[in-house]
């Protein structure tokens, strides 16, 4: 291992571009063989493309796979219940699955090789922040199908650090994990965003300061998207740094954040990142934002090859200040699936959610409700105050509140103002794992009065 900046860096993470892809192409060979022998899923839909095995030589090679879809793993589990074929024949030793904002979750098989694969890759990214073994991290992400806090977990294990797995707020709750880190003494908070903040507050209902009371000297977030006002309001309200973490239980312990915290390290050695047209599915130049499709490179069970993940992101391949040459990825600019458009302007929850966060008068909790009709389609932005207002501050709030949506989003929608506490409970914003924003009323009312509902 190498030293720099303080921090311990593996030597493929300042491999030279060459053998950084010299590494890839020889582990998508071996991974592409084992698939072609061993899962049907993927066998099948190359030949119905017209690939055979030997097409694939080379990292530029991937582009002749079909992309893979959500649906398409769904259509072979409705086909091959229960659990699909593109598991591939290994056994699991774990099995995780999609976090089910929408739709069933999908089950996703990890041998035990899997599992100890993406513990070190945990451990990489926890170490890049400046986590050692002497640290002693409070997880208050769940321990379930959601695989974000197994691999914090591992991954703090793997590194030699000890760990207090407190789950979330409907597991443990607020105030006794305030009690844990006050007691205690943990040094690391792995959170979701919004759940950190959470914590904060309850710690100021307890008459306690978080900026001085407890020896978080970091904050690890993940599962959320971490918006730059949400991370400055986290950081001001814990008195430490905060480090945001991207992945999913396809790509998982994919990225990391370094202590320069430009964008997010790609683990090249384990996955291959692409970006695609949303619209036409070619492959962009660096900078340019589009859909990331991901190729996993280790994978025993549930291997994956060029699946659309949905986030619109961008990639480059400049070497980060940190010394790592590893690709890096941007912020998540919104979701694929997520994105409206309103008299022609694409809008993501996202941008929303970053232009609020400019008004101390907010509170934490908002949604994008979407009402459509055949003819029109209107938004409303509904949003907590930070304190209860009259009607007229409301008022004047929401007006100032949708001019500034206008300014950085060129749509003005109609906003609501509520008052704390008021658009969803105090348990459910503390049992969460990540939050759906937008609310499409016209789907909501069209299940209501379908005639195979179950609502009454």
């Amino acid at each position: 291992m190498l030293h720099y900046c303080g921090c311990i860096m593996e030597p493929i993470e300042q491999g030279r571009r060459a053998e950084i892809t010299a590494l890839q192409e020889q582990l998508l060979l071996n991974h592409i063989d084992k698939a072609w022998r061993n899962v049907s899923f993927y066998r099948k839909r190359w030949e119905a493309a017209g690939i055979r095995q030997d097409a694939i030589r080379t990292i530029g090679d991937l582009r002749k796979l079909p992309v893979v879809t959500k649906a398409d793993f769904s259509e072979d589990l409705r086909q091959h219940p229960p659990f699909g074929t593109y598991q591939g024949k290994a056994r699991p030793a774990r099995i995780h699955a999609s976090s089910g904002i929408t739709g069933e979750p999908r089950p996703v098989f990890c041998t035990r090789s899997d599992c100890e694969h993406i513990a070190r890759l945990s451990a990489r990214r926890l170490r890049a922040q400046g986590v050692t073994p002497k640290d002693l991290l409070q997880i208050t992400l769940p321990y379930t199908l959601y695989i974000g806090g197994t691999i914090a977990i591992e991954g703090a294990i793997a590194l030699g650090a000890g760990v207090i797995p407190t789950g979330t707020g409907a597991m443990t709750p607020s105030q006794r994990q305030i009690e844990i880190a006050r007691t205690w003494k943990p040094t690391v908070l792995c959170s979701t965003p919004s759940y950190a903040l959470r914590l904060a507050e309850v710690a100021e209902e307890m008459n306690l300061d978080p900026r001085c009371d407890f020896q978080f000297r970091m904050v690890y977030v993940t599962a959320e998207v971490l918006t730059p006002e949400m991370r400055s309001a986290i950081e001001s309200r814990w008195n430490c740094r905060v480090y945001d973490n991207y992945g999913s239980v396809e790509a998982a312990a994919s990225t990391y954040e370094c202590e320069r915290q430009n964008g997010w390290h790609i683990n090249e050695d384990s996955y291959v990142f692409e970006v695609l047209d949303p619209e036409s599915g070619a492959p962009l130049p660096d900078g340019e934002y589009g859909v990331l499709v991901v190729t996993s490179l280790f994978r025993e069970a549930s291997p994956f090859f060029r699946y659309k993940v949905g986030d619109i992101v961008a990639l480059w391949d400049a070497p980060c200040p940190c010394g790592r040459t590893f690709r890096r990825m941007s912020a998540v600019r919104g979701r694929a699936d997520e994105m409206l458009k309103l008299r022609g302007i694409s809008i993501y929850p996202t941008a929303i959610e970053r232009a609020l966060r400019t008004f101390p008068e907010l509170g934490m909790q908002w949604f994008l409700v979407l009402d459509r009709s055949s003819s029109s389609q209107q938004i409303t932005v509904q949003v907590e105050s930070a304190n209860p207002l009259g009607a007229e501050q409301k008022n004047d709030l929401a007006g100032r509140v949708s001019d500034h949506l206008k300014q950085q989003i060129g749509v003005r929608p109609a906003v609501a103002i509520f008052d704390p506490g008021t658009l969803i409970s105090t348990e459910s914003a503390e049992g969460r794992v990540k939050t759906s924003r937008i609310i499409d009323r016209t789907a909501a009312l069209a299940s209501q009065q379908s005639p195979g509902s179950d609502a009454k």
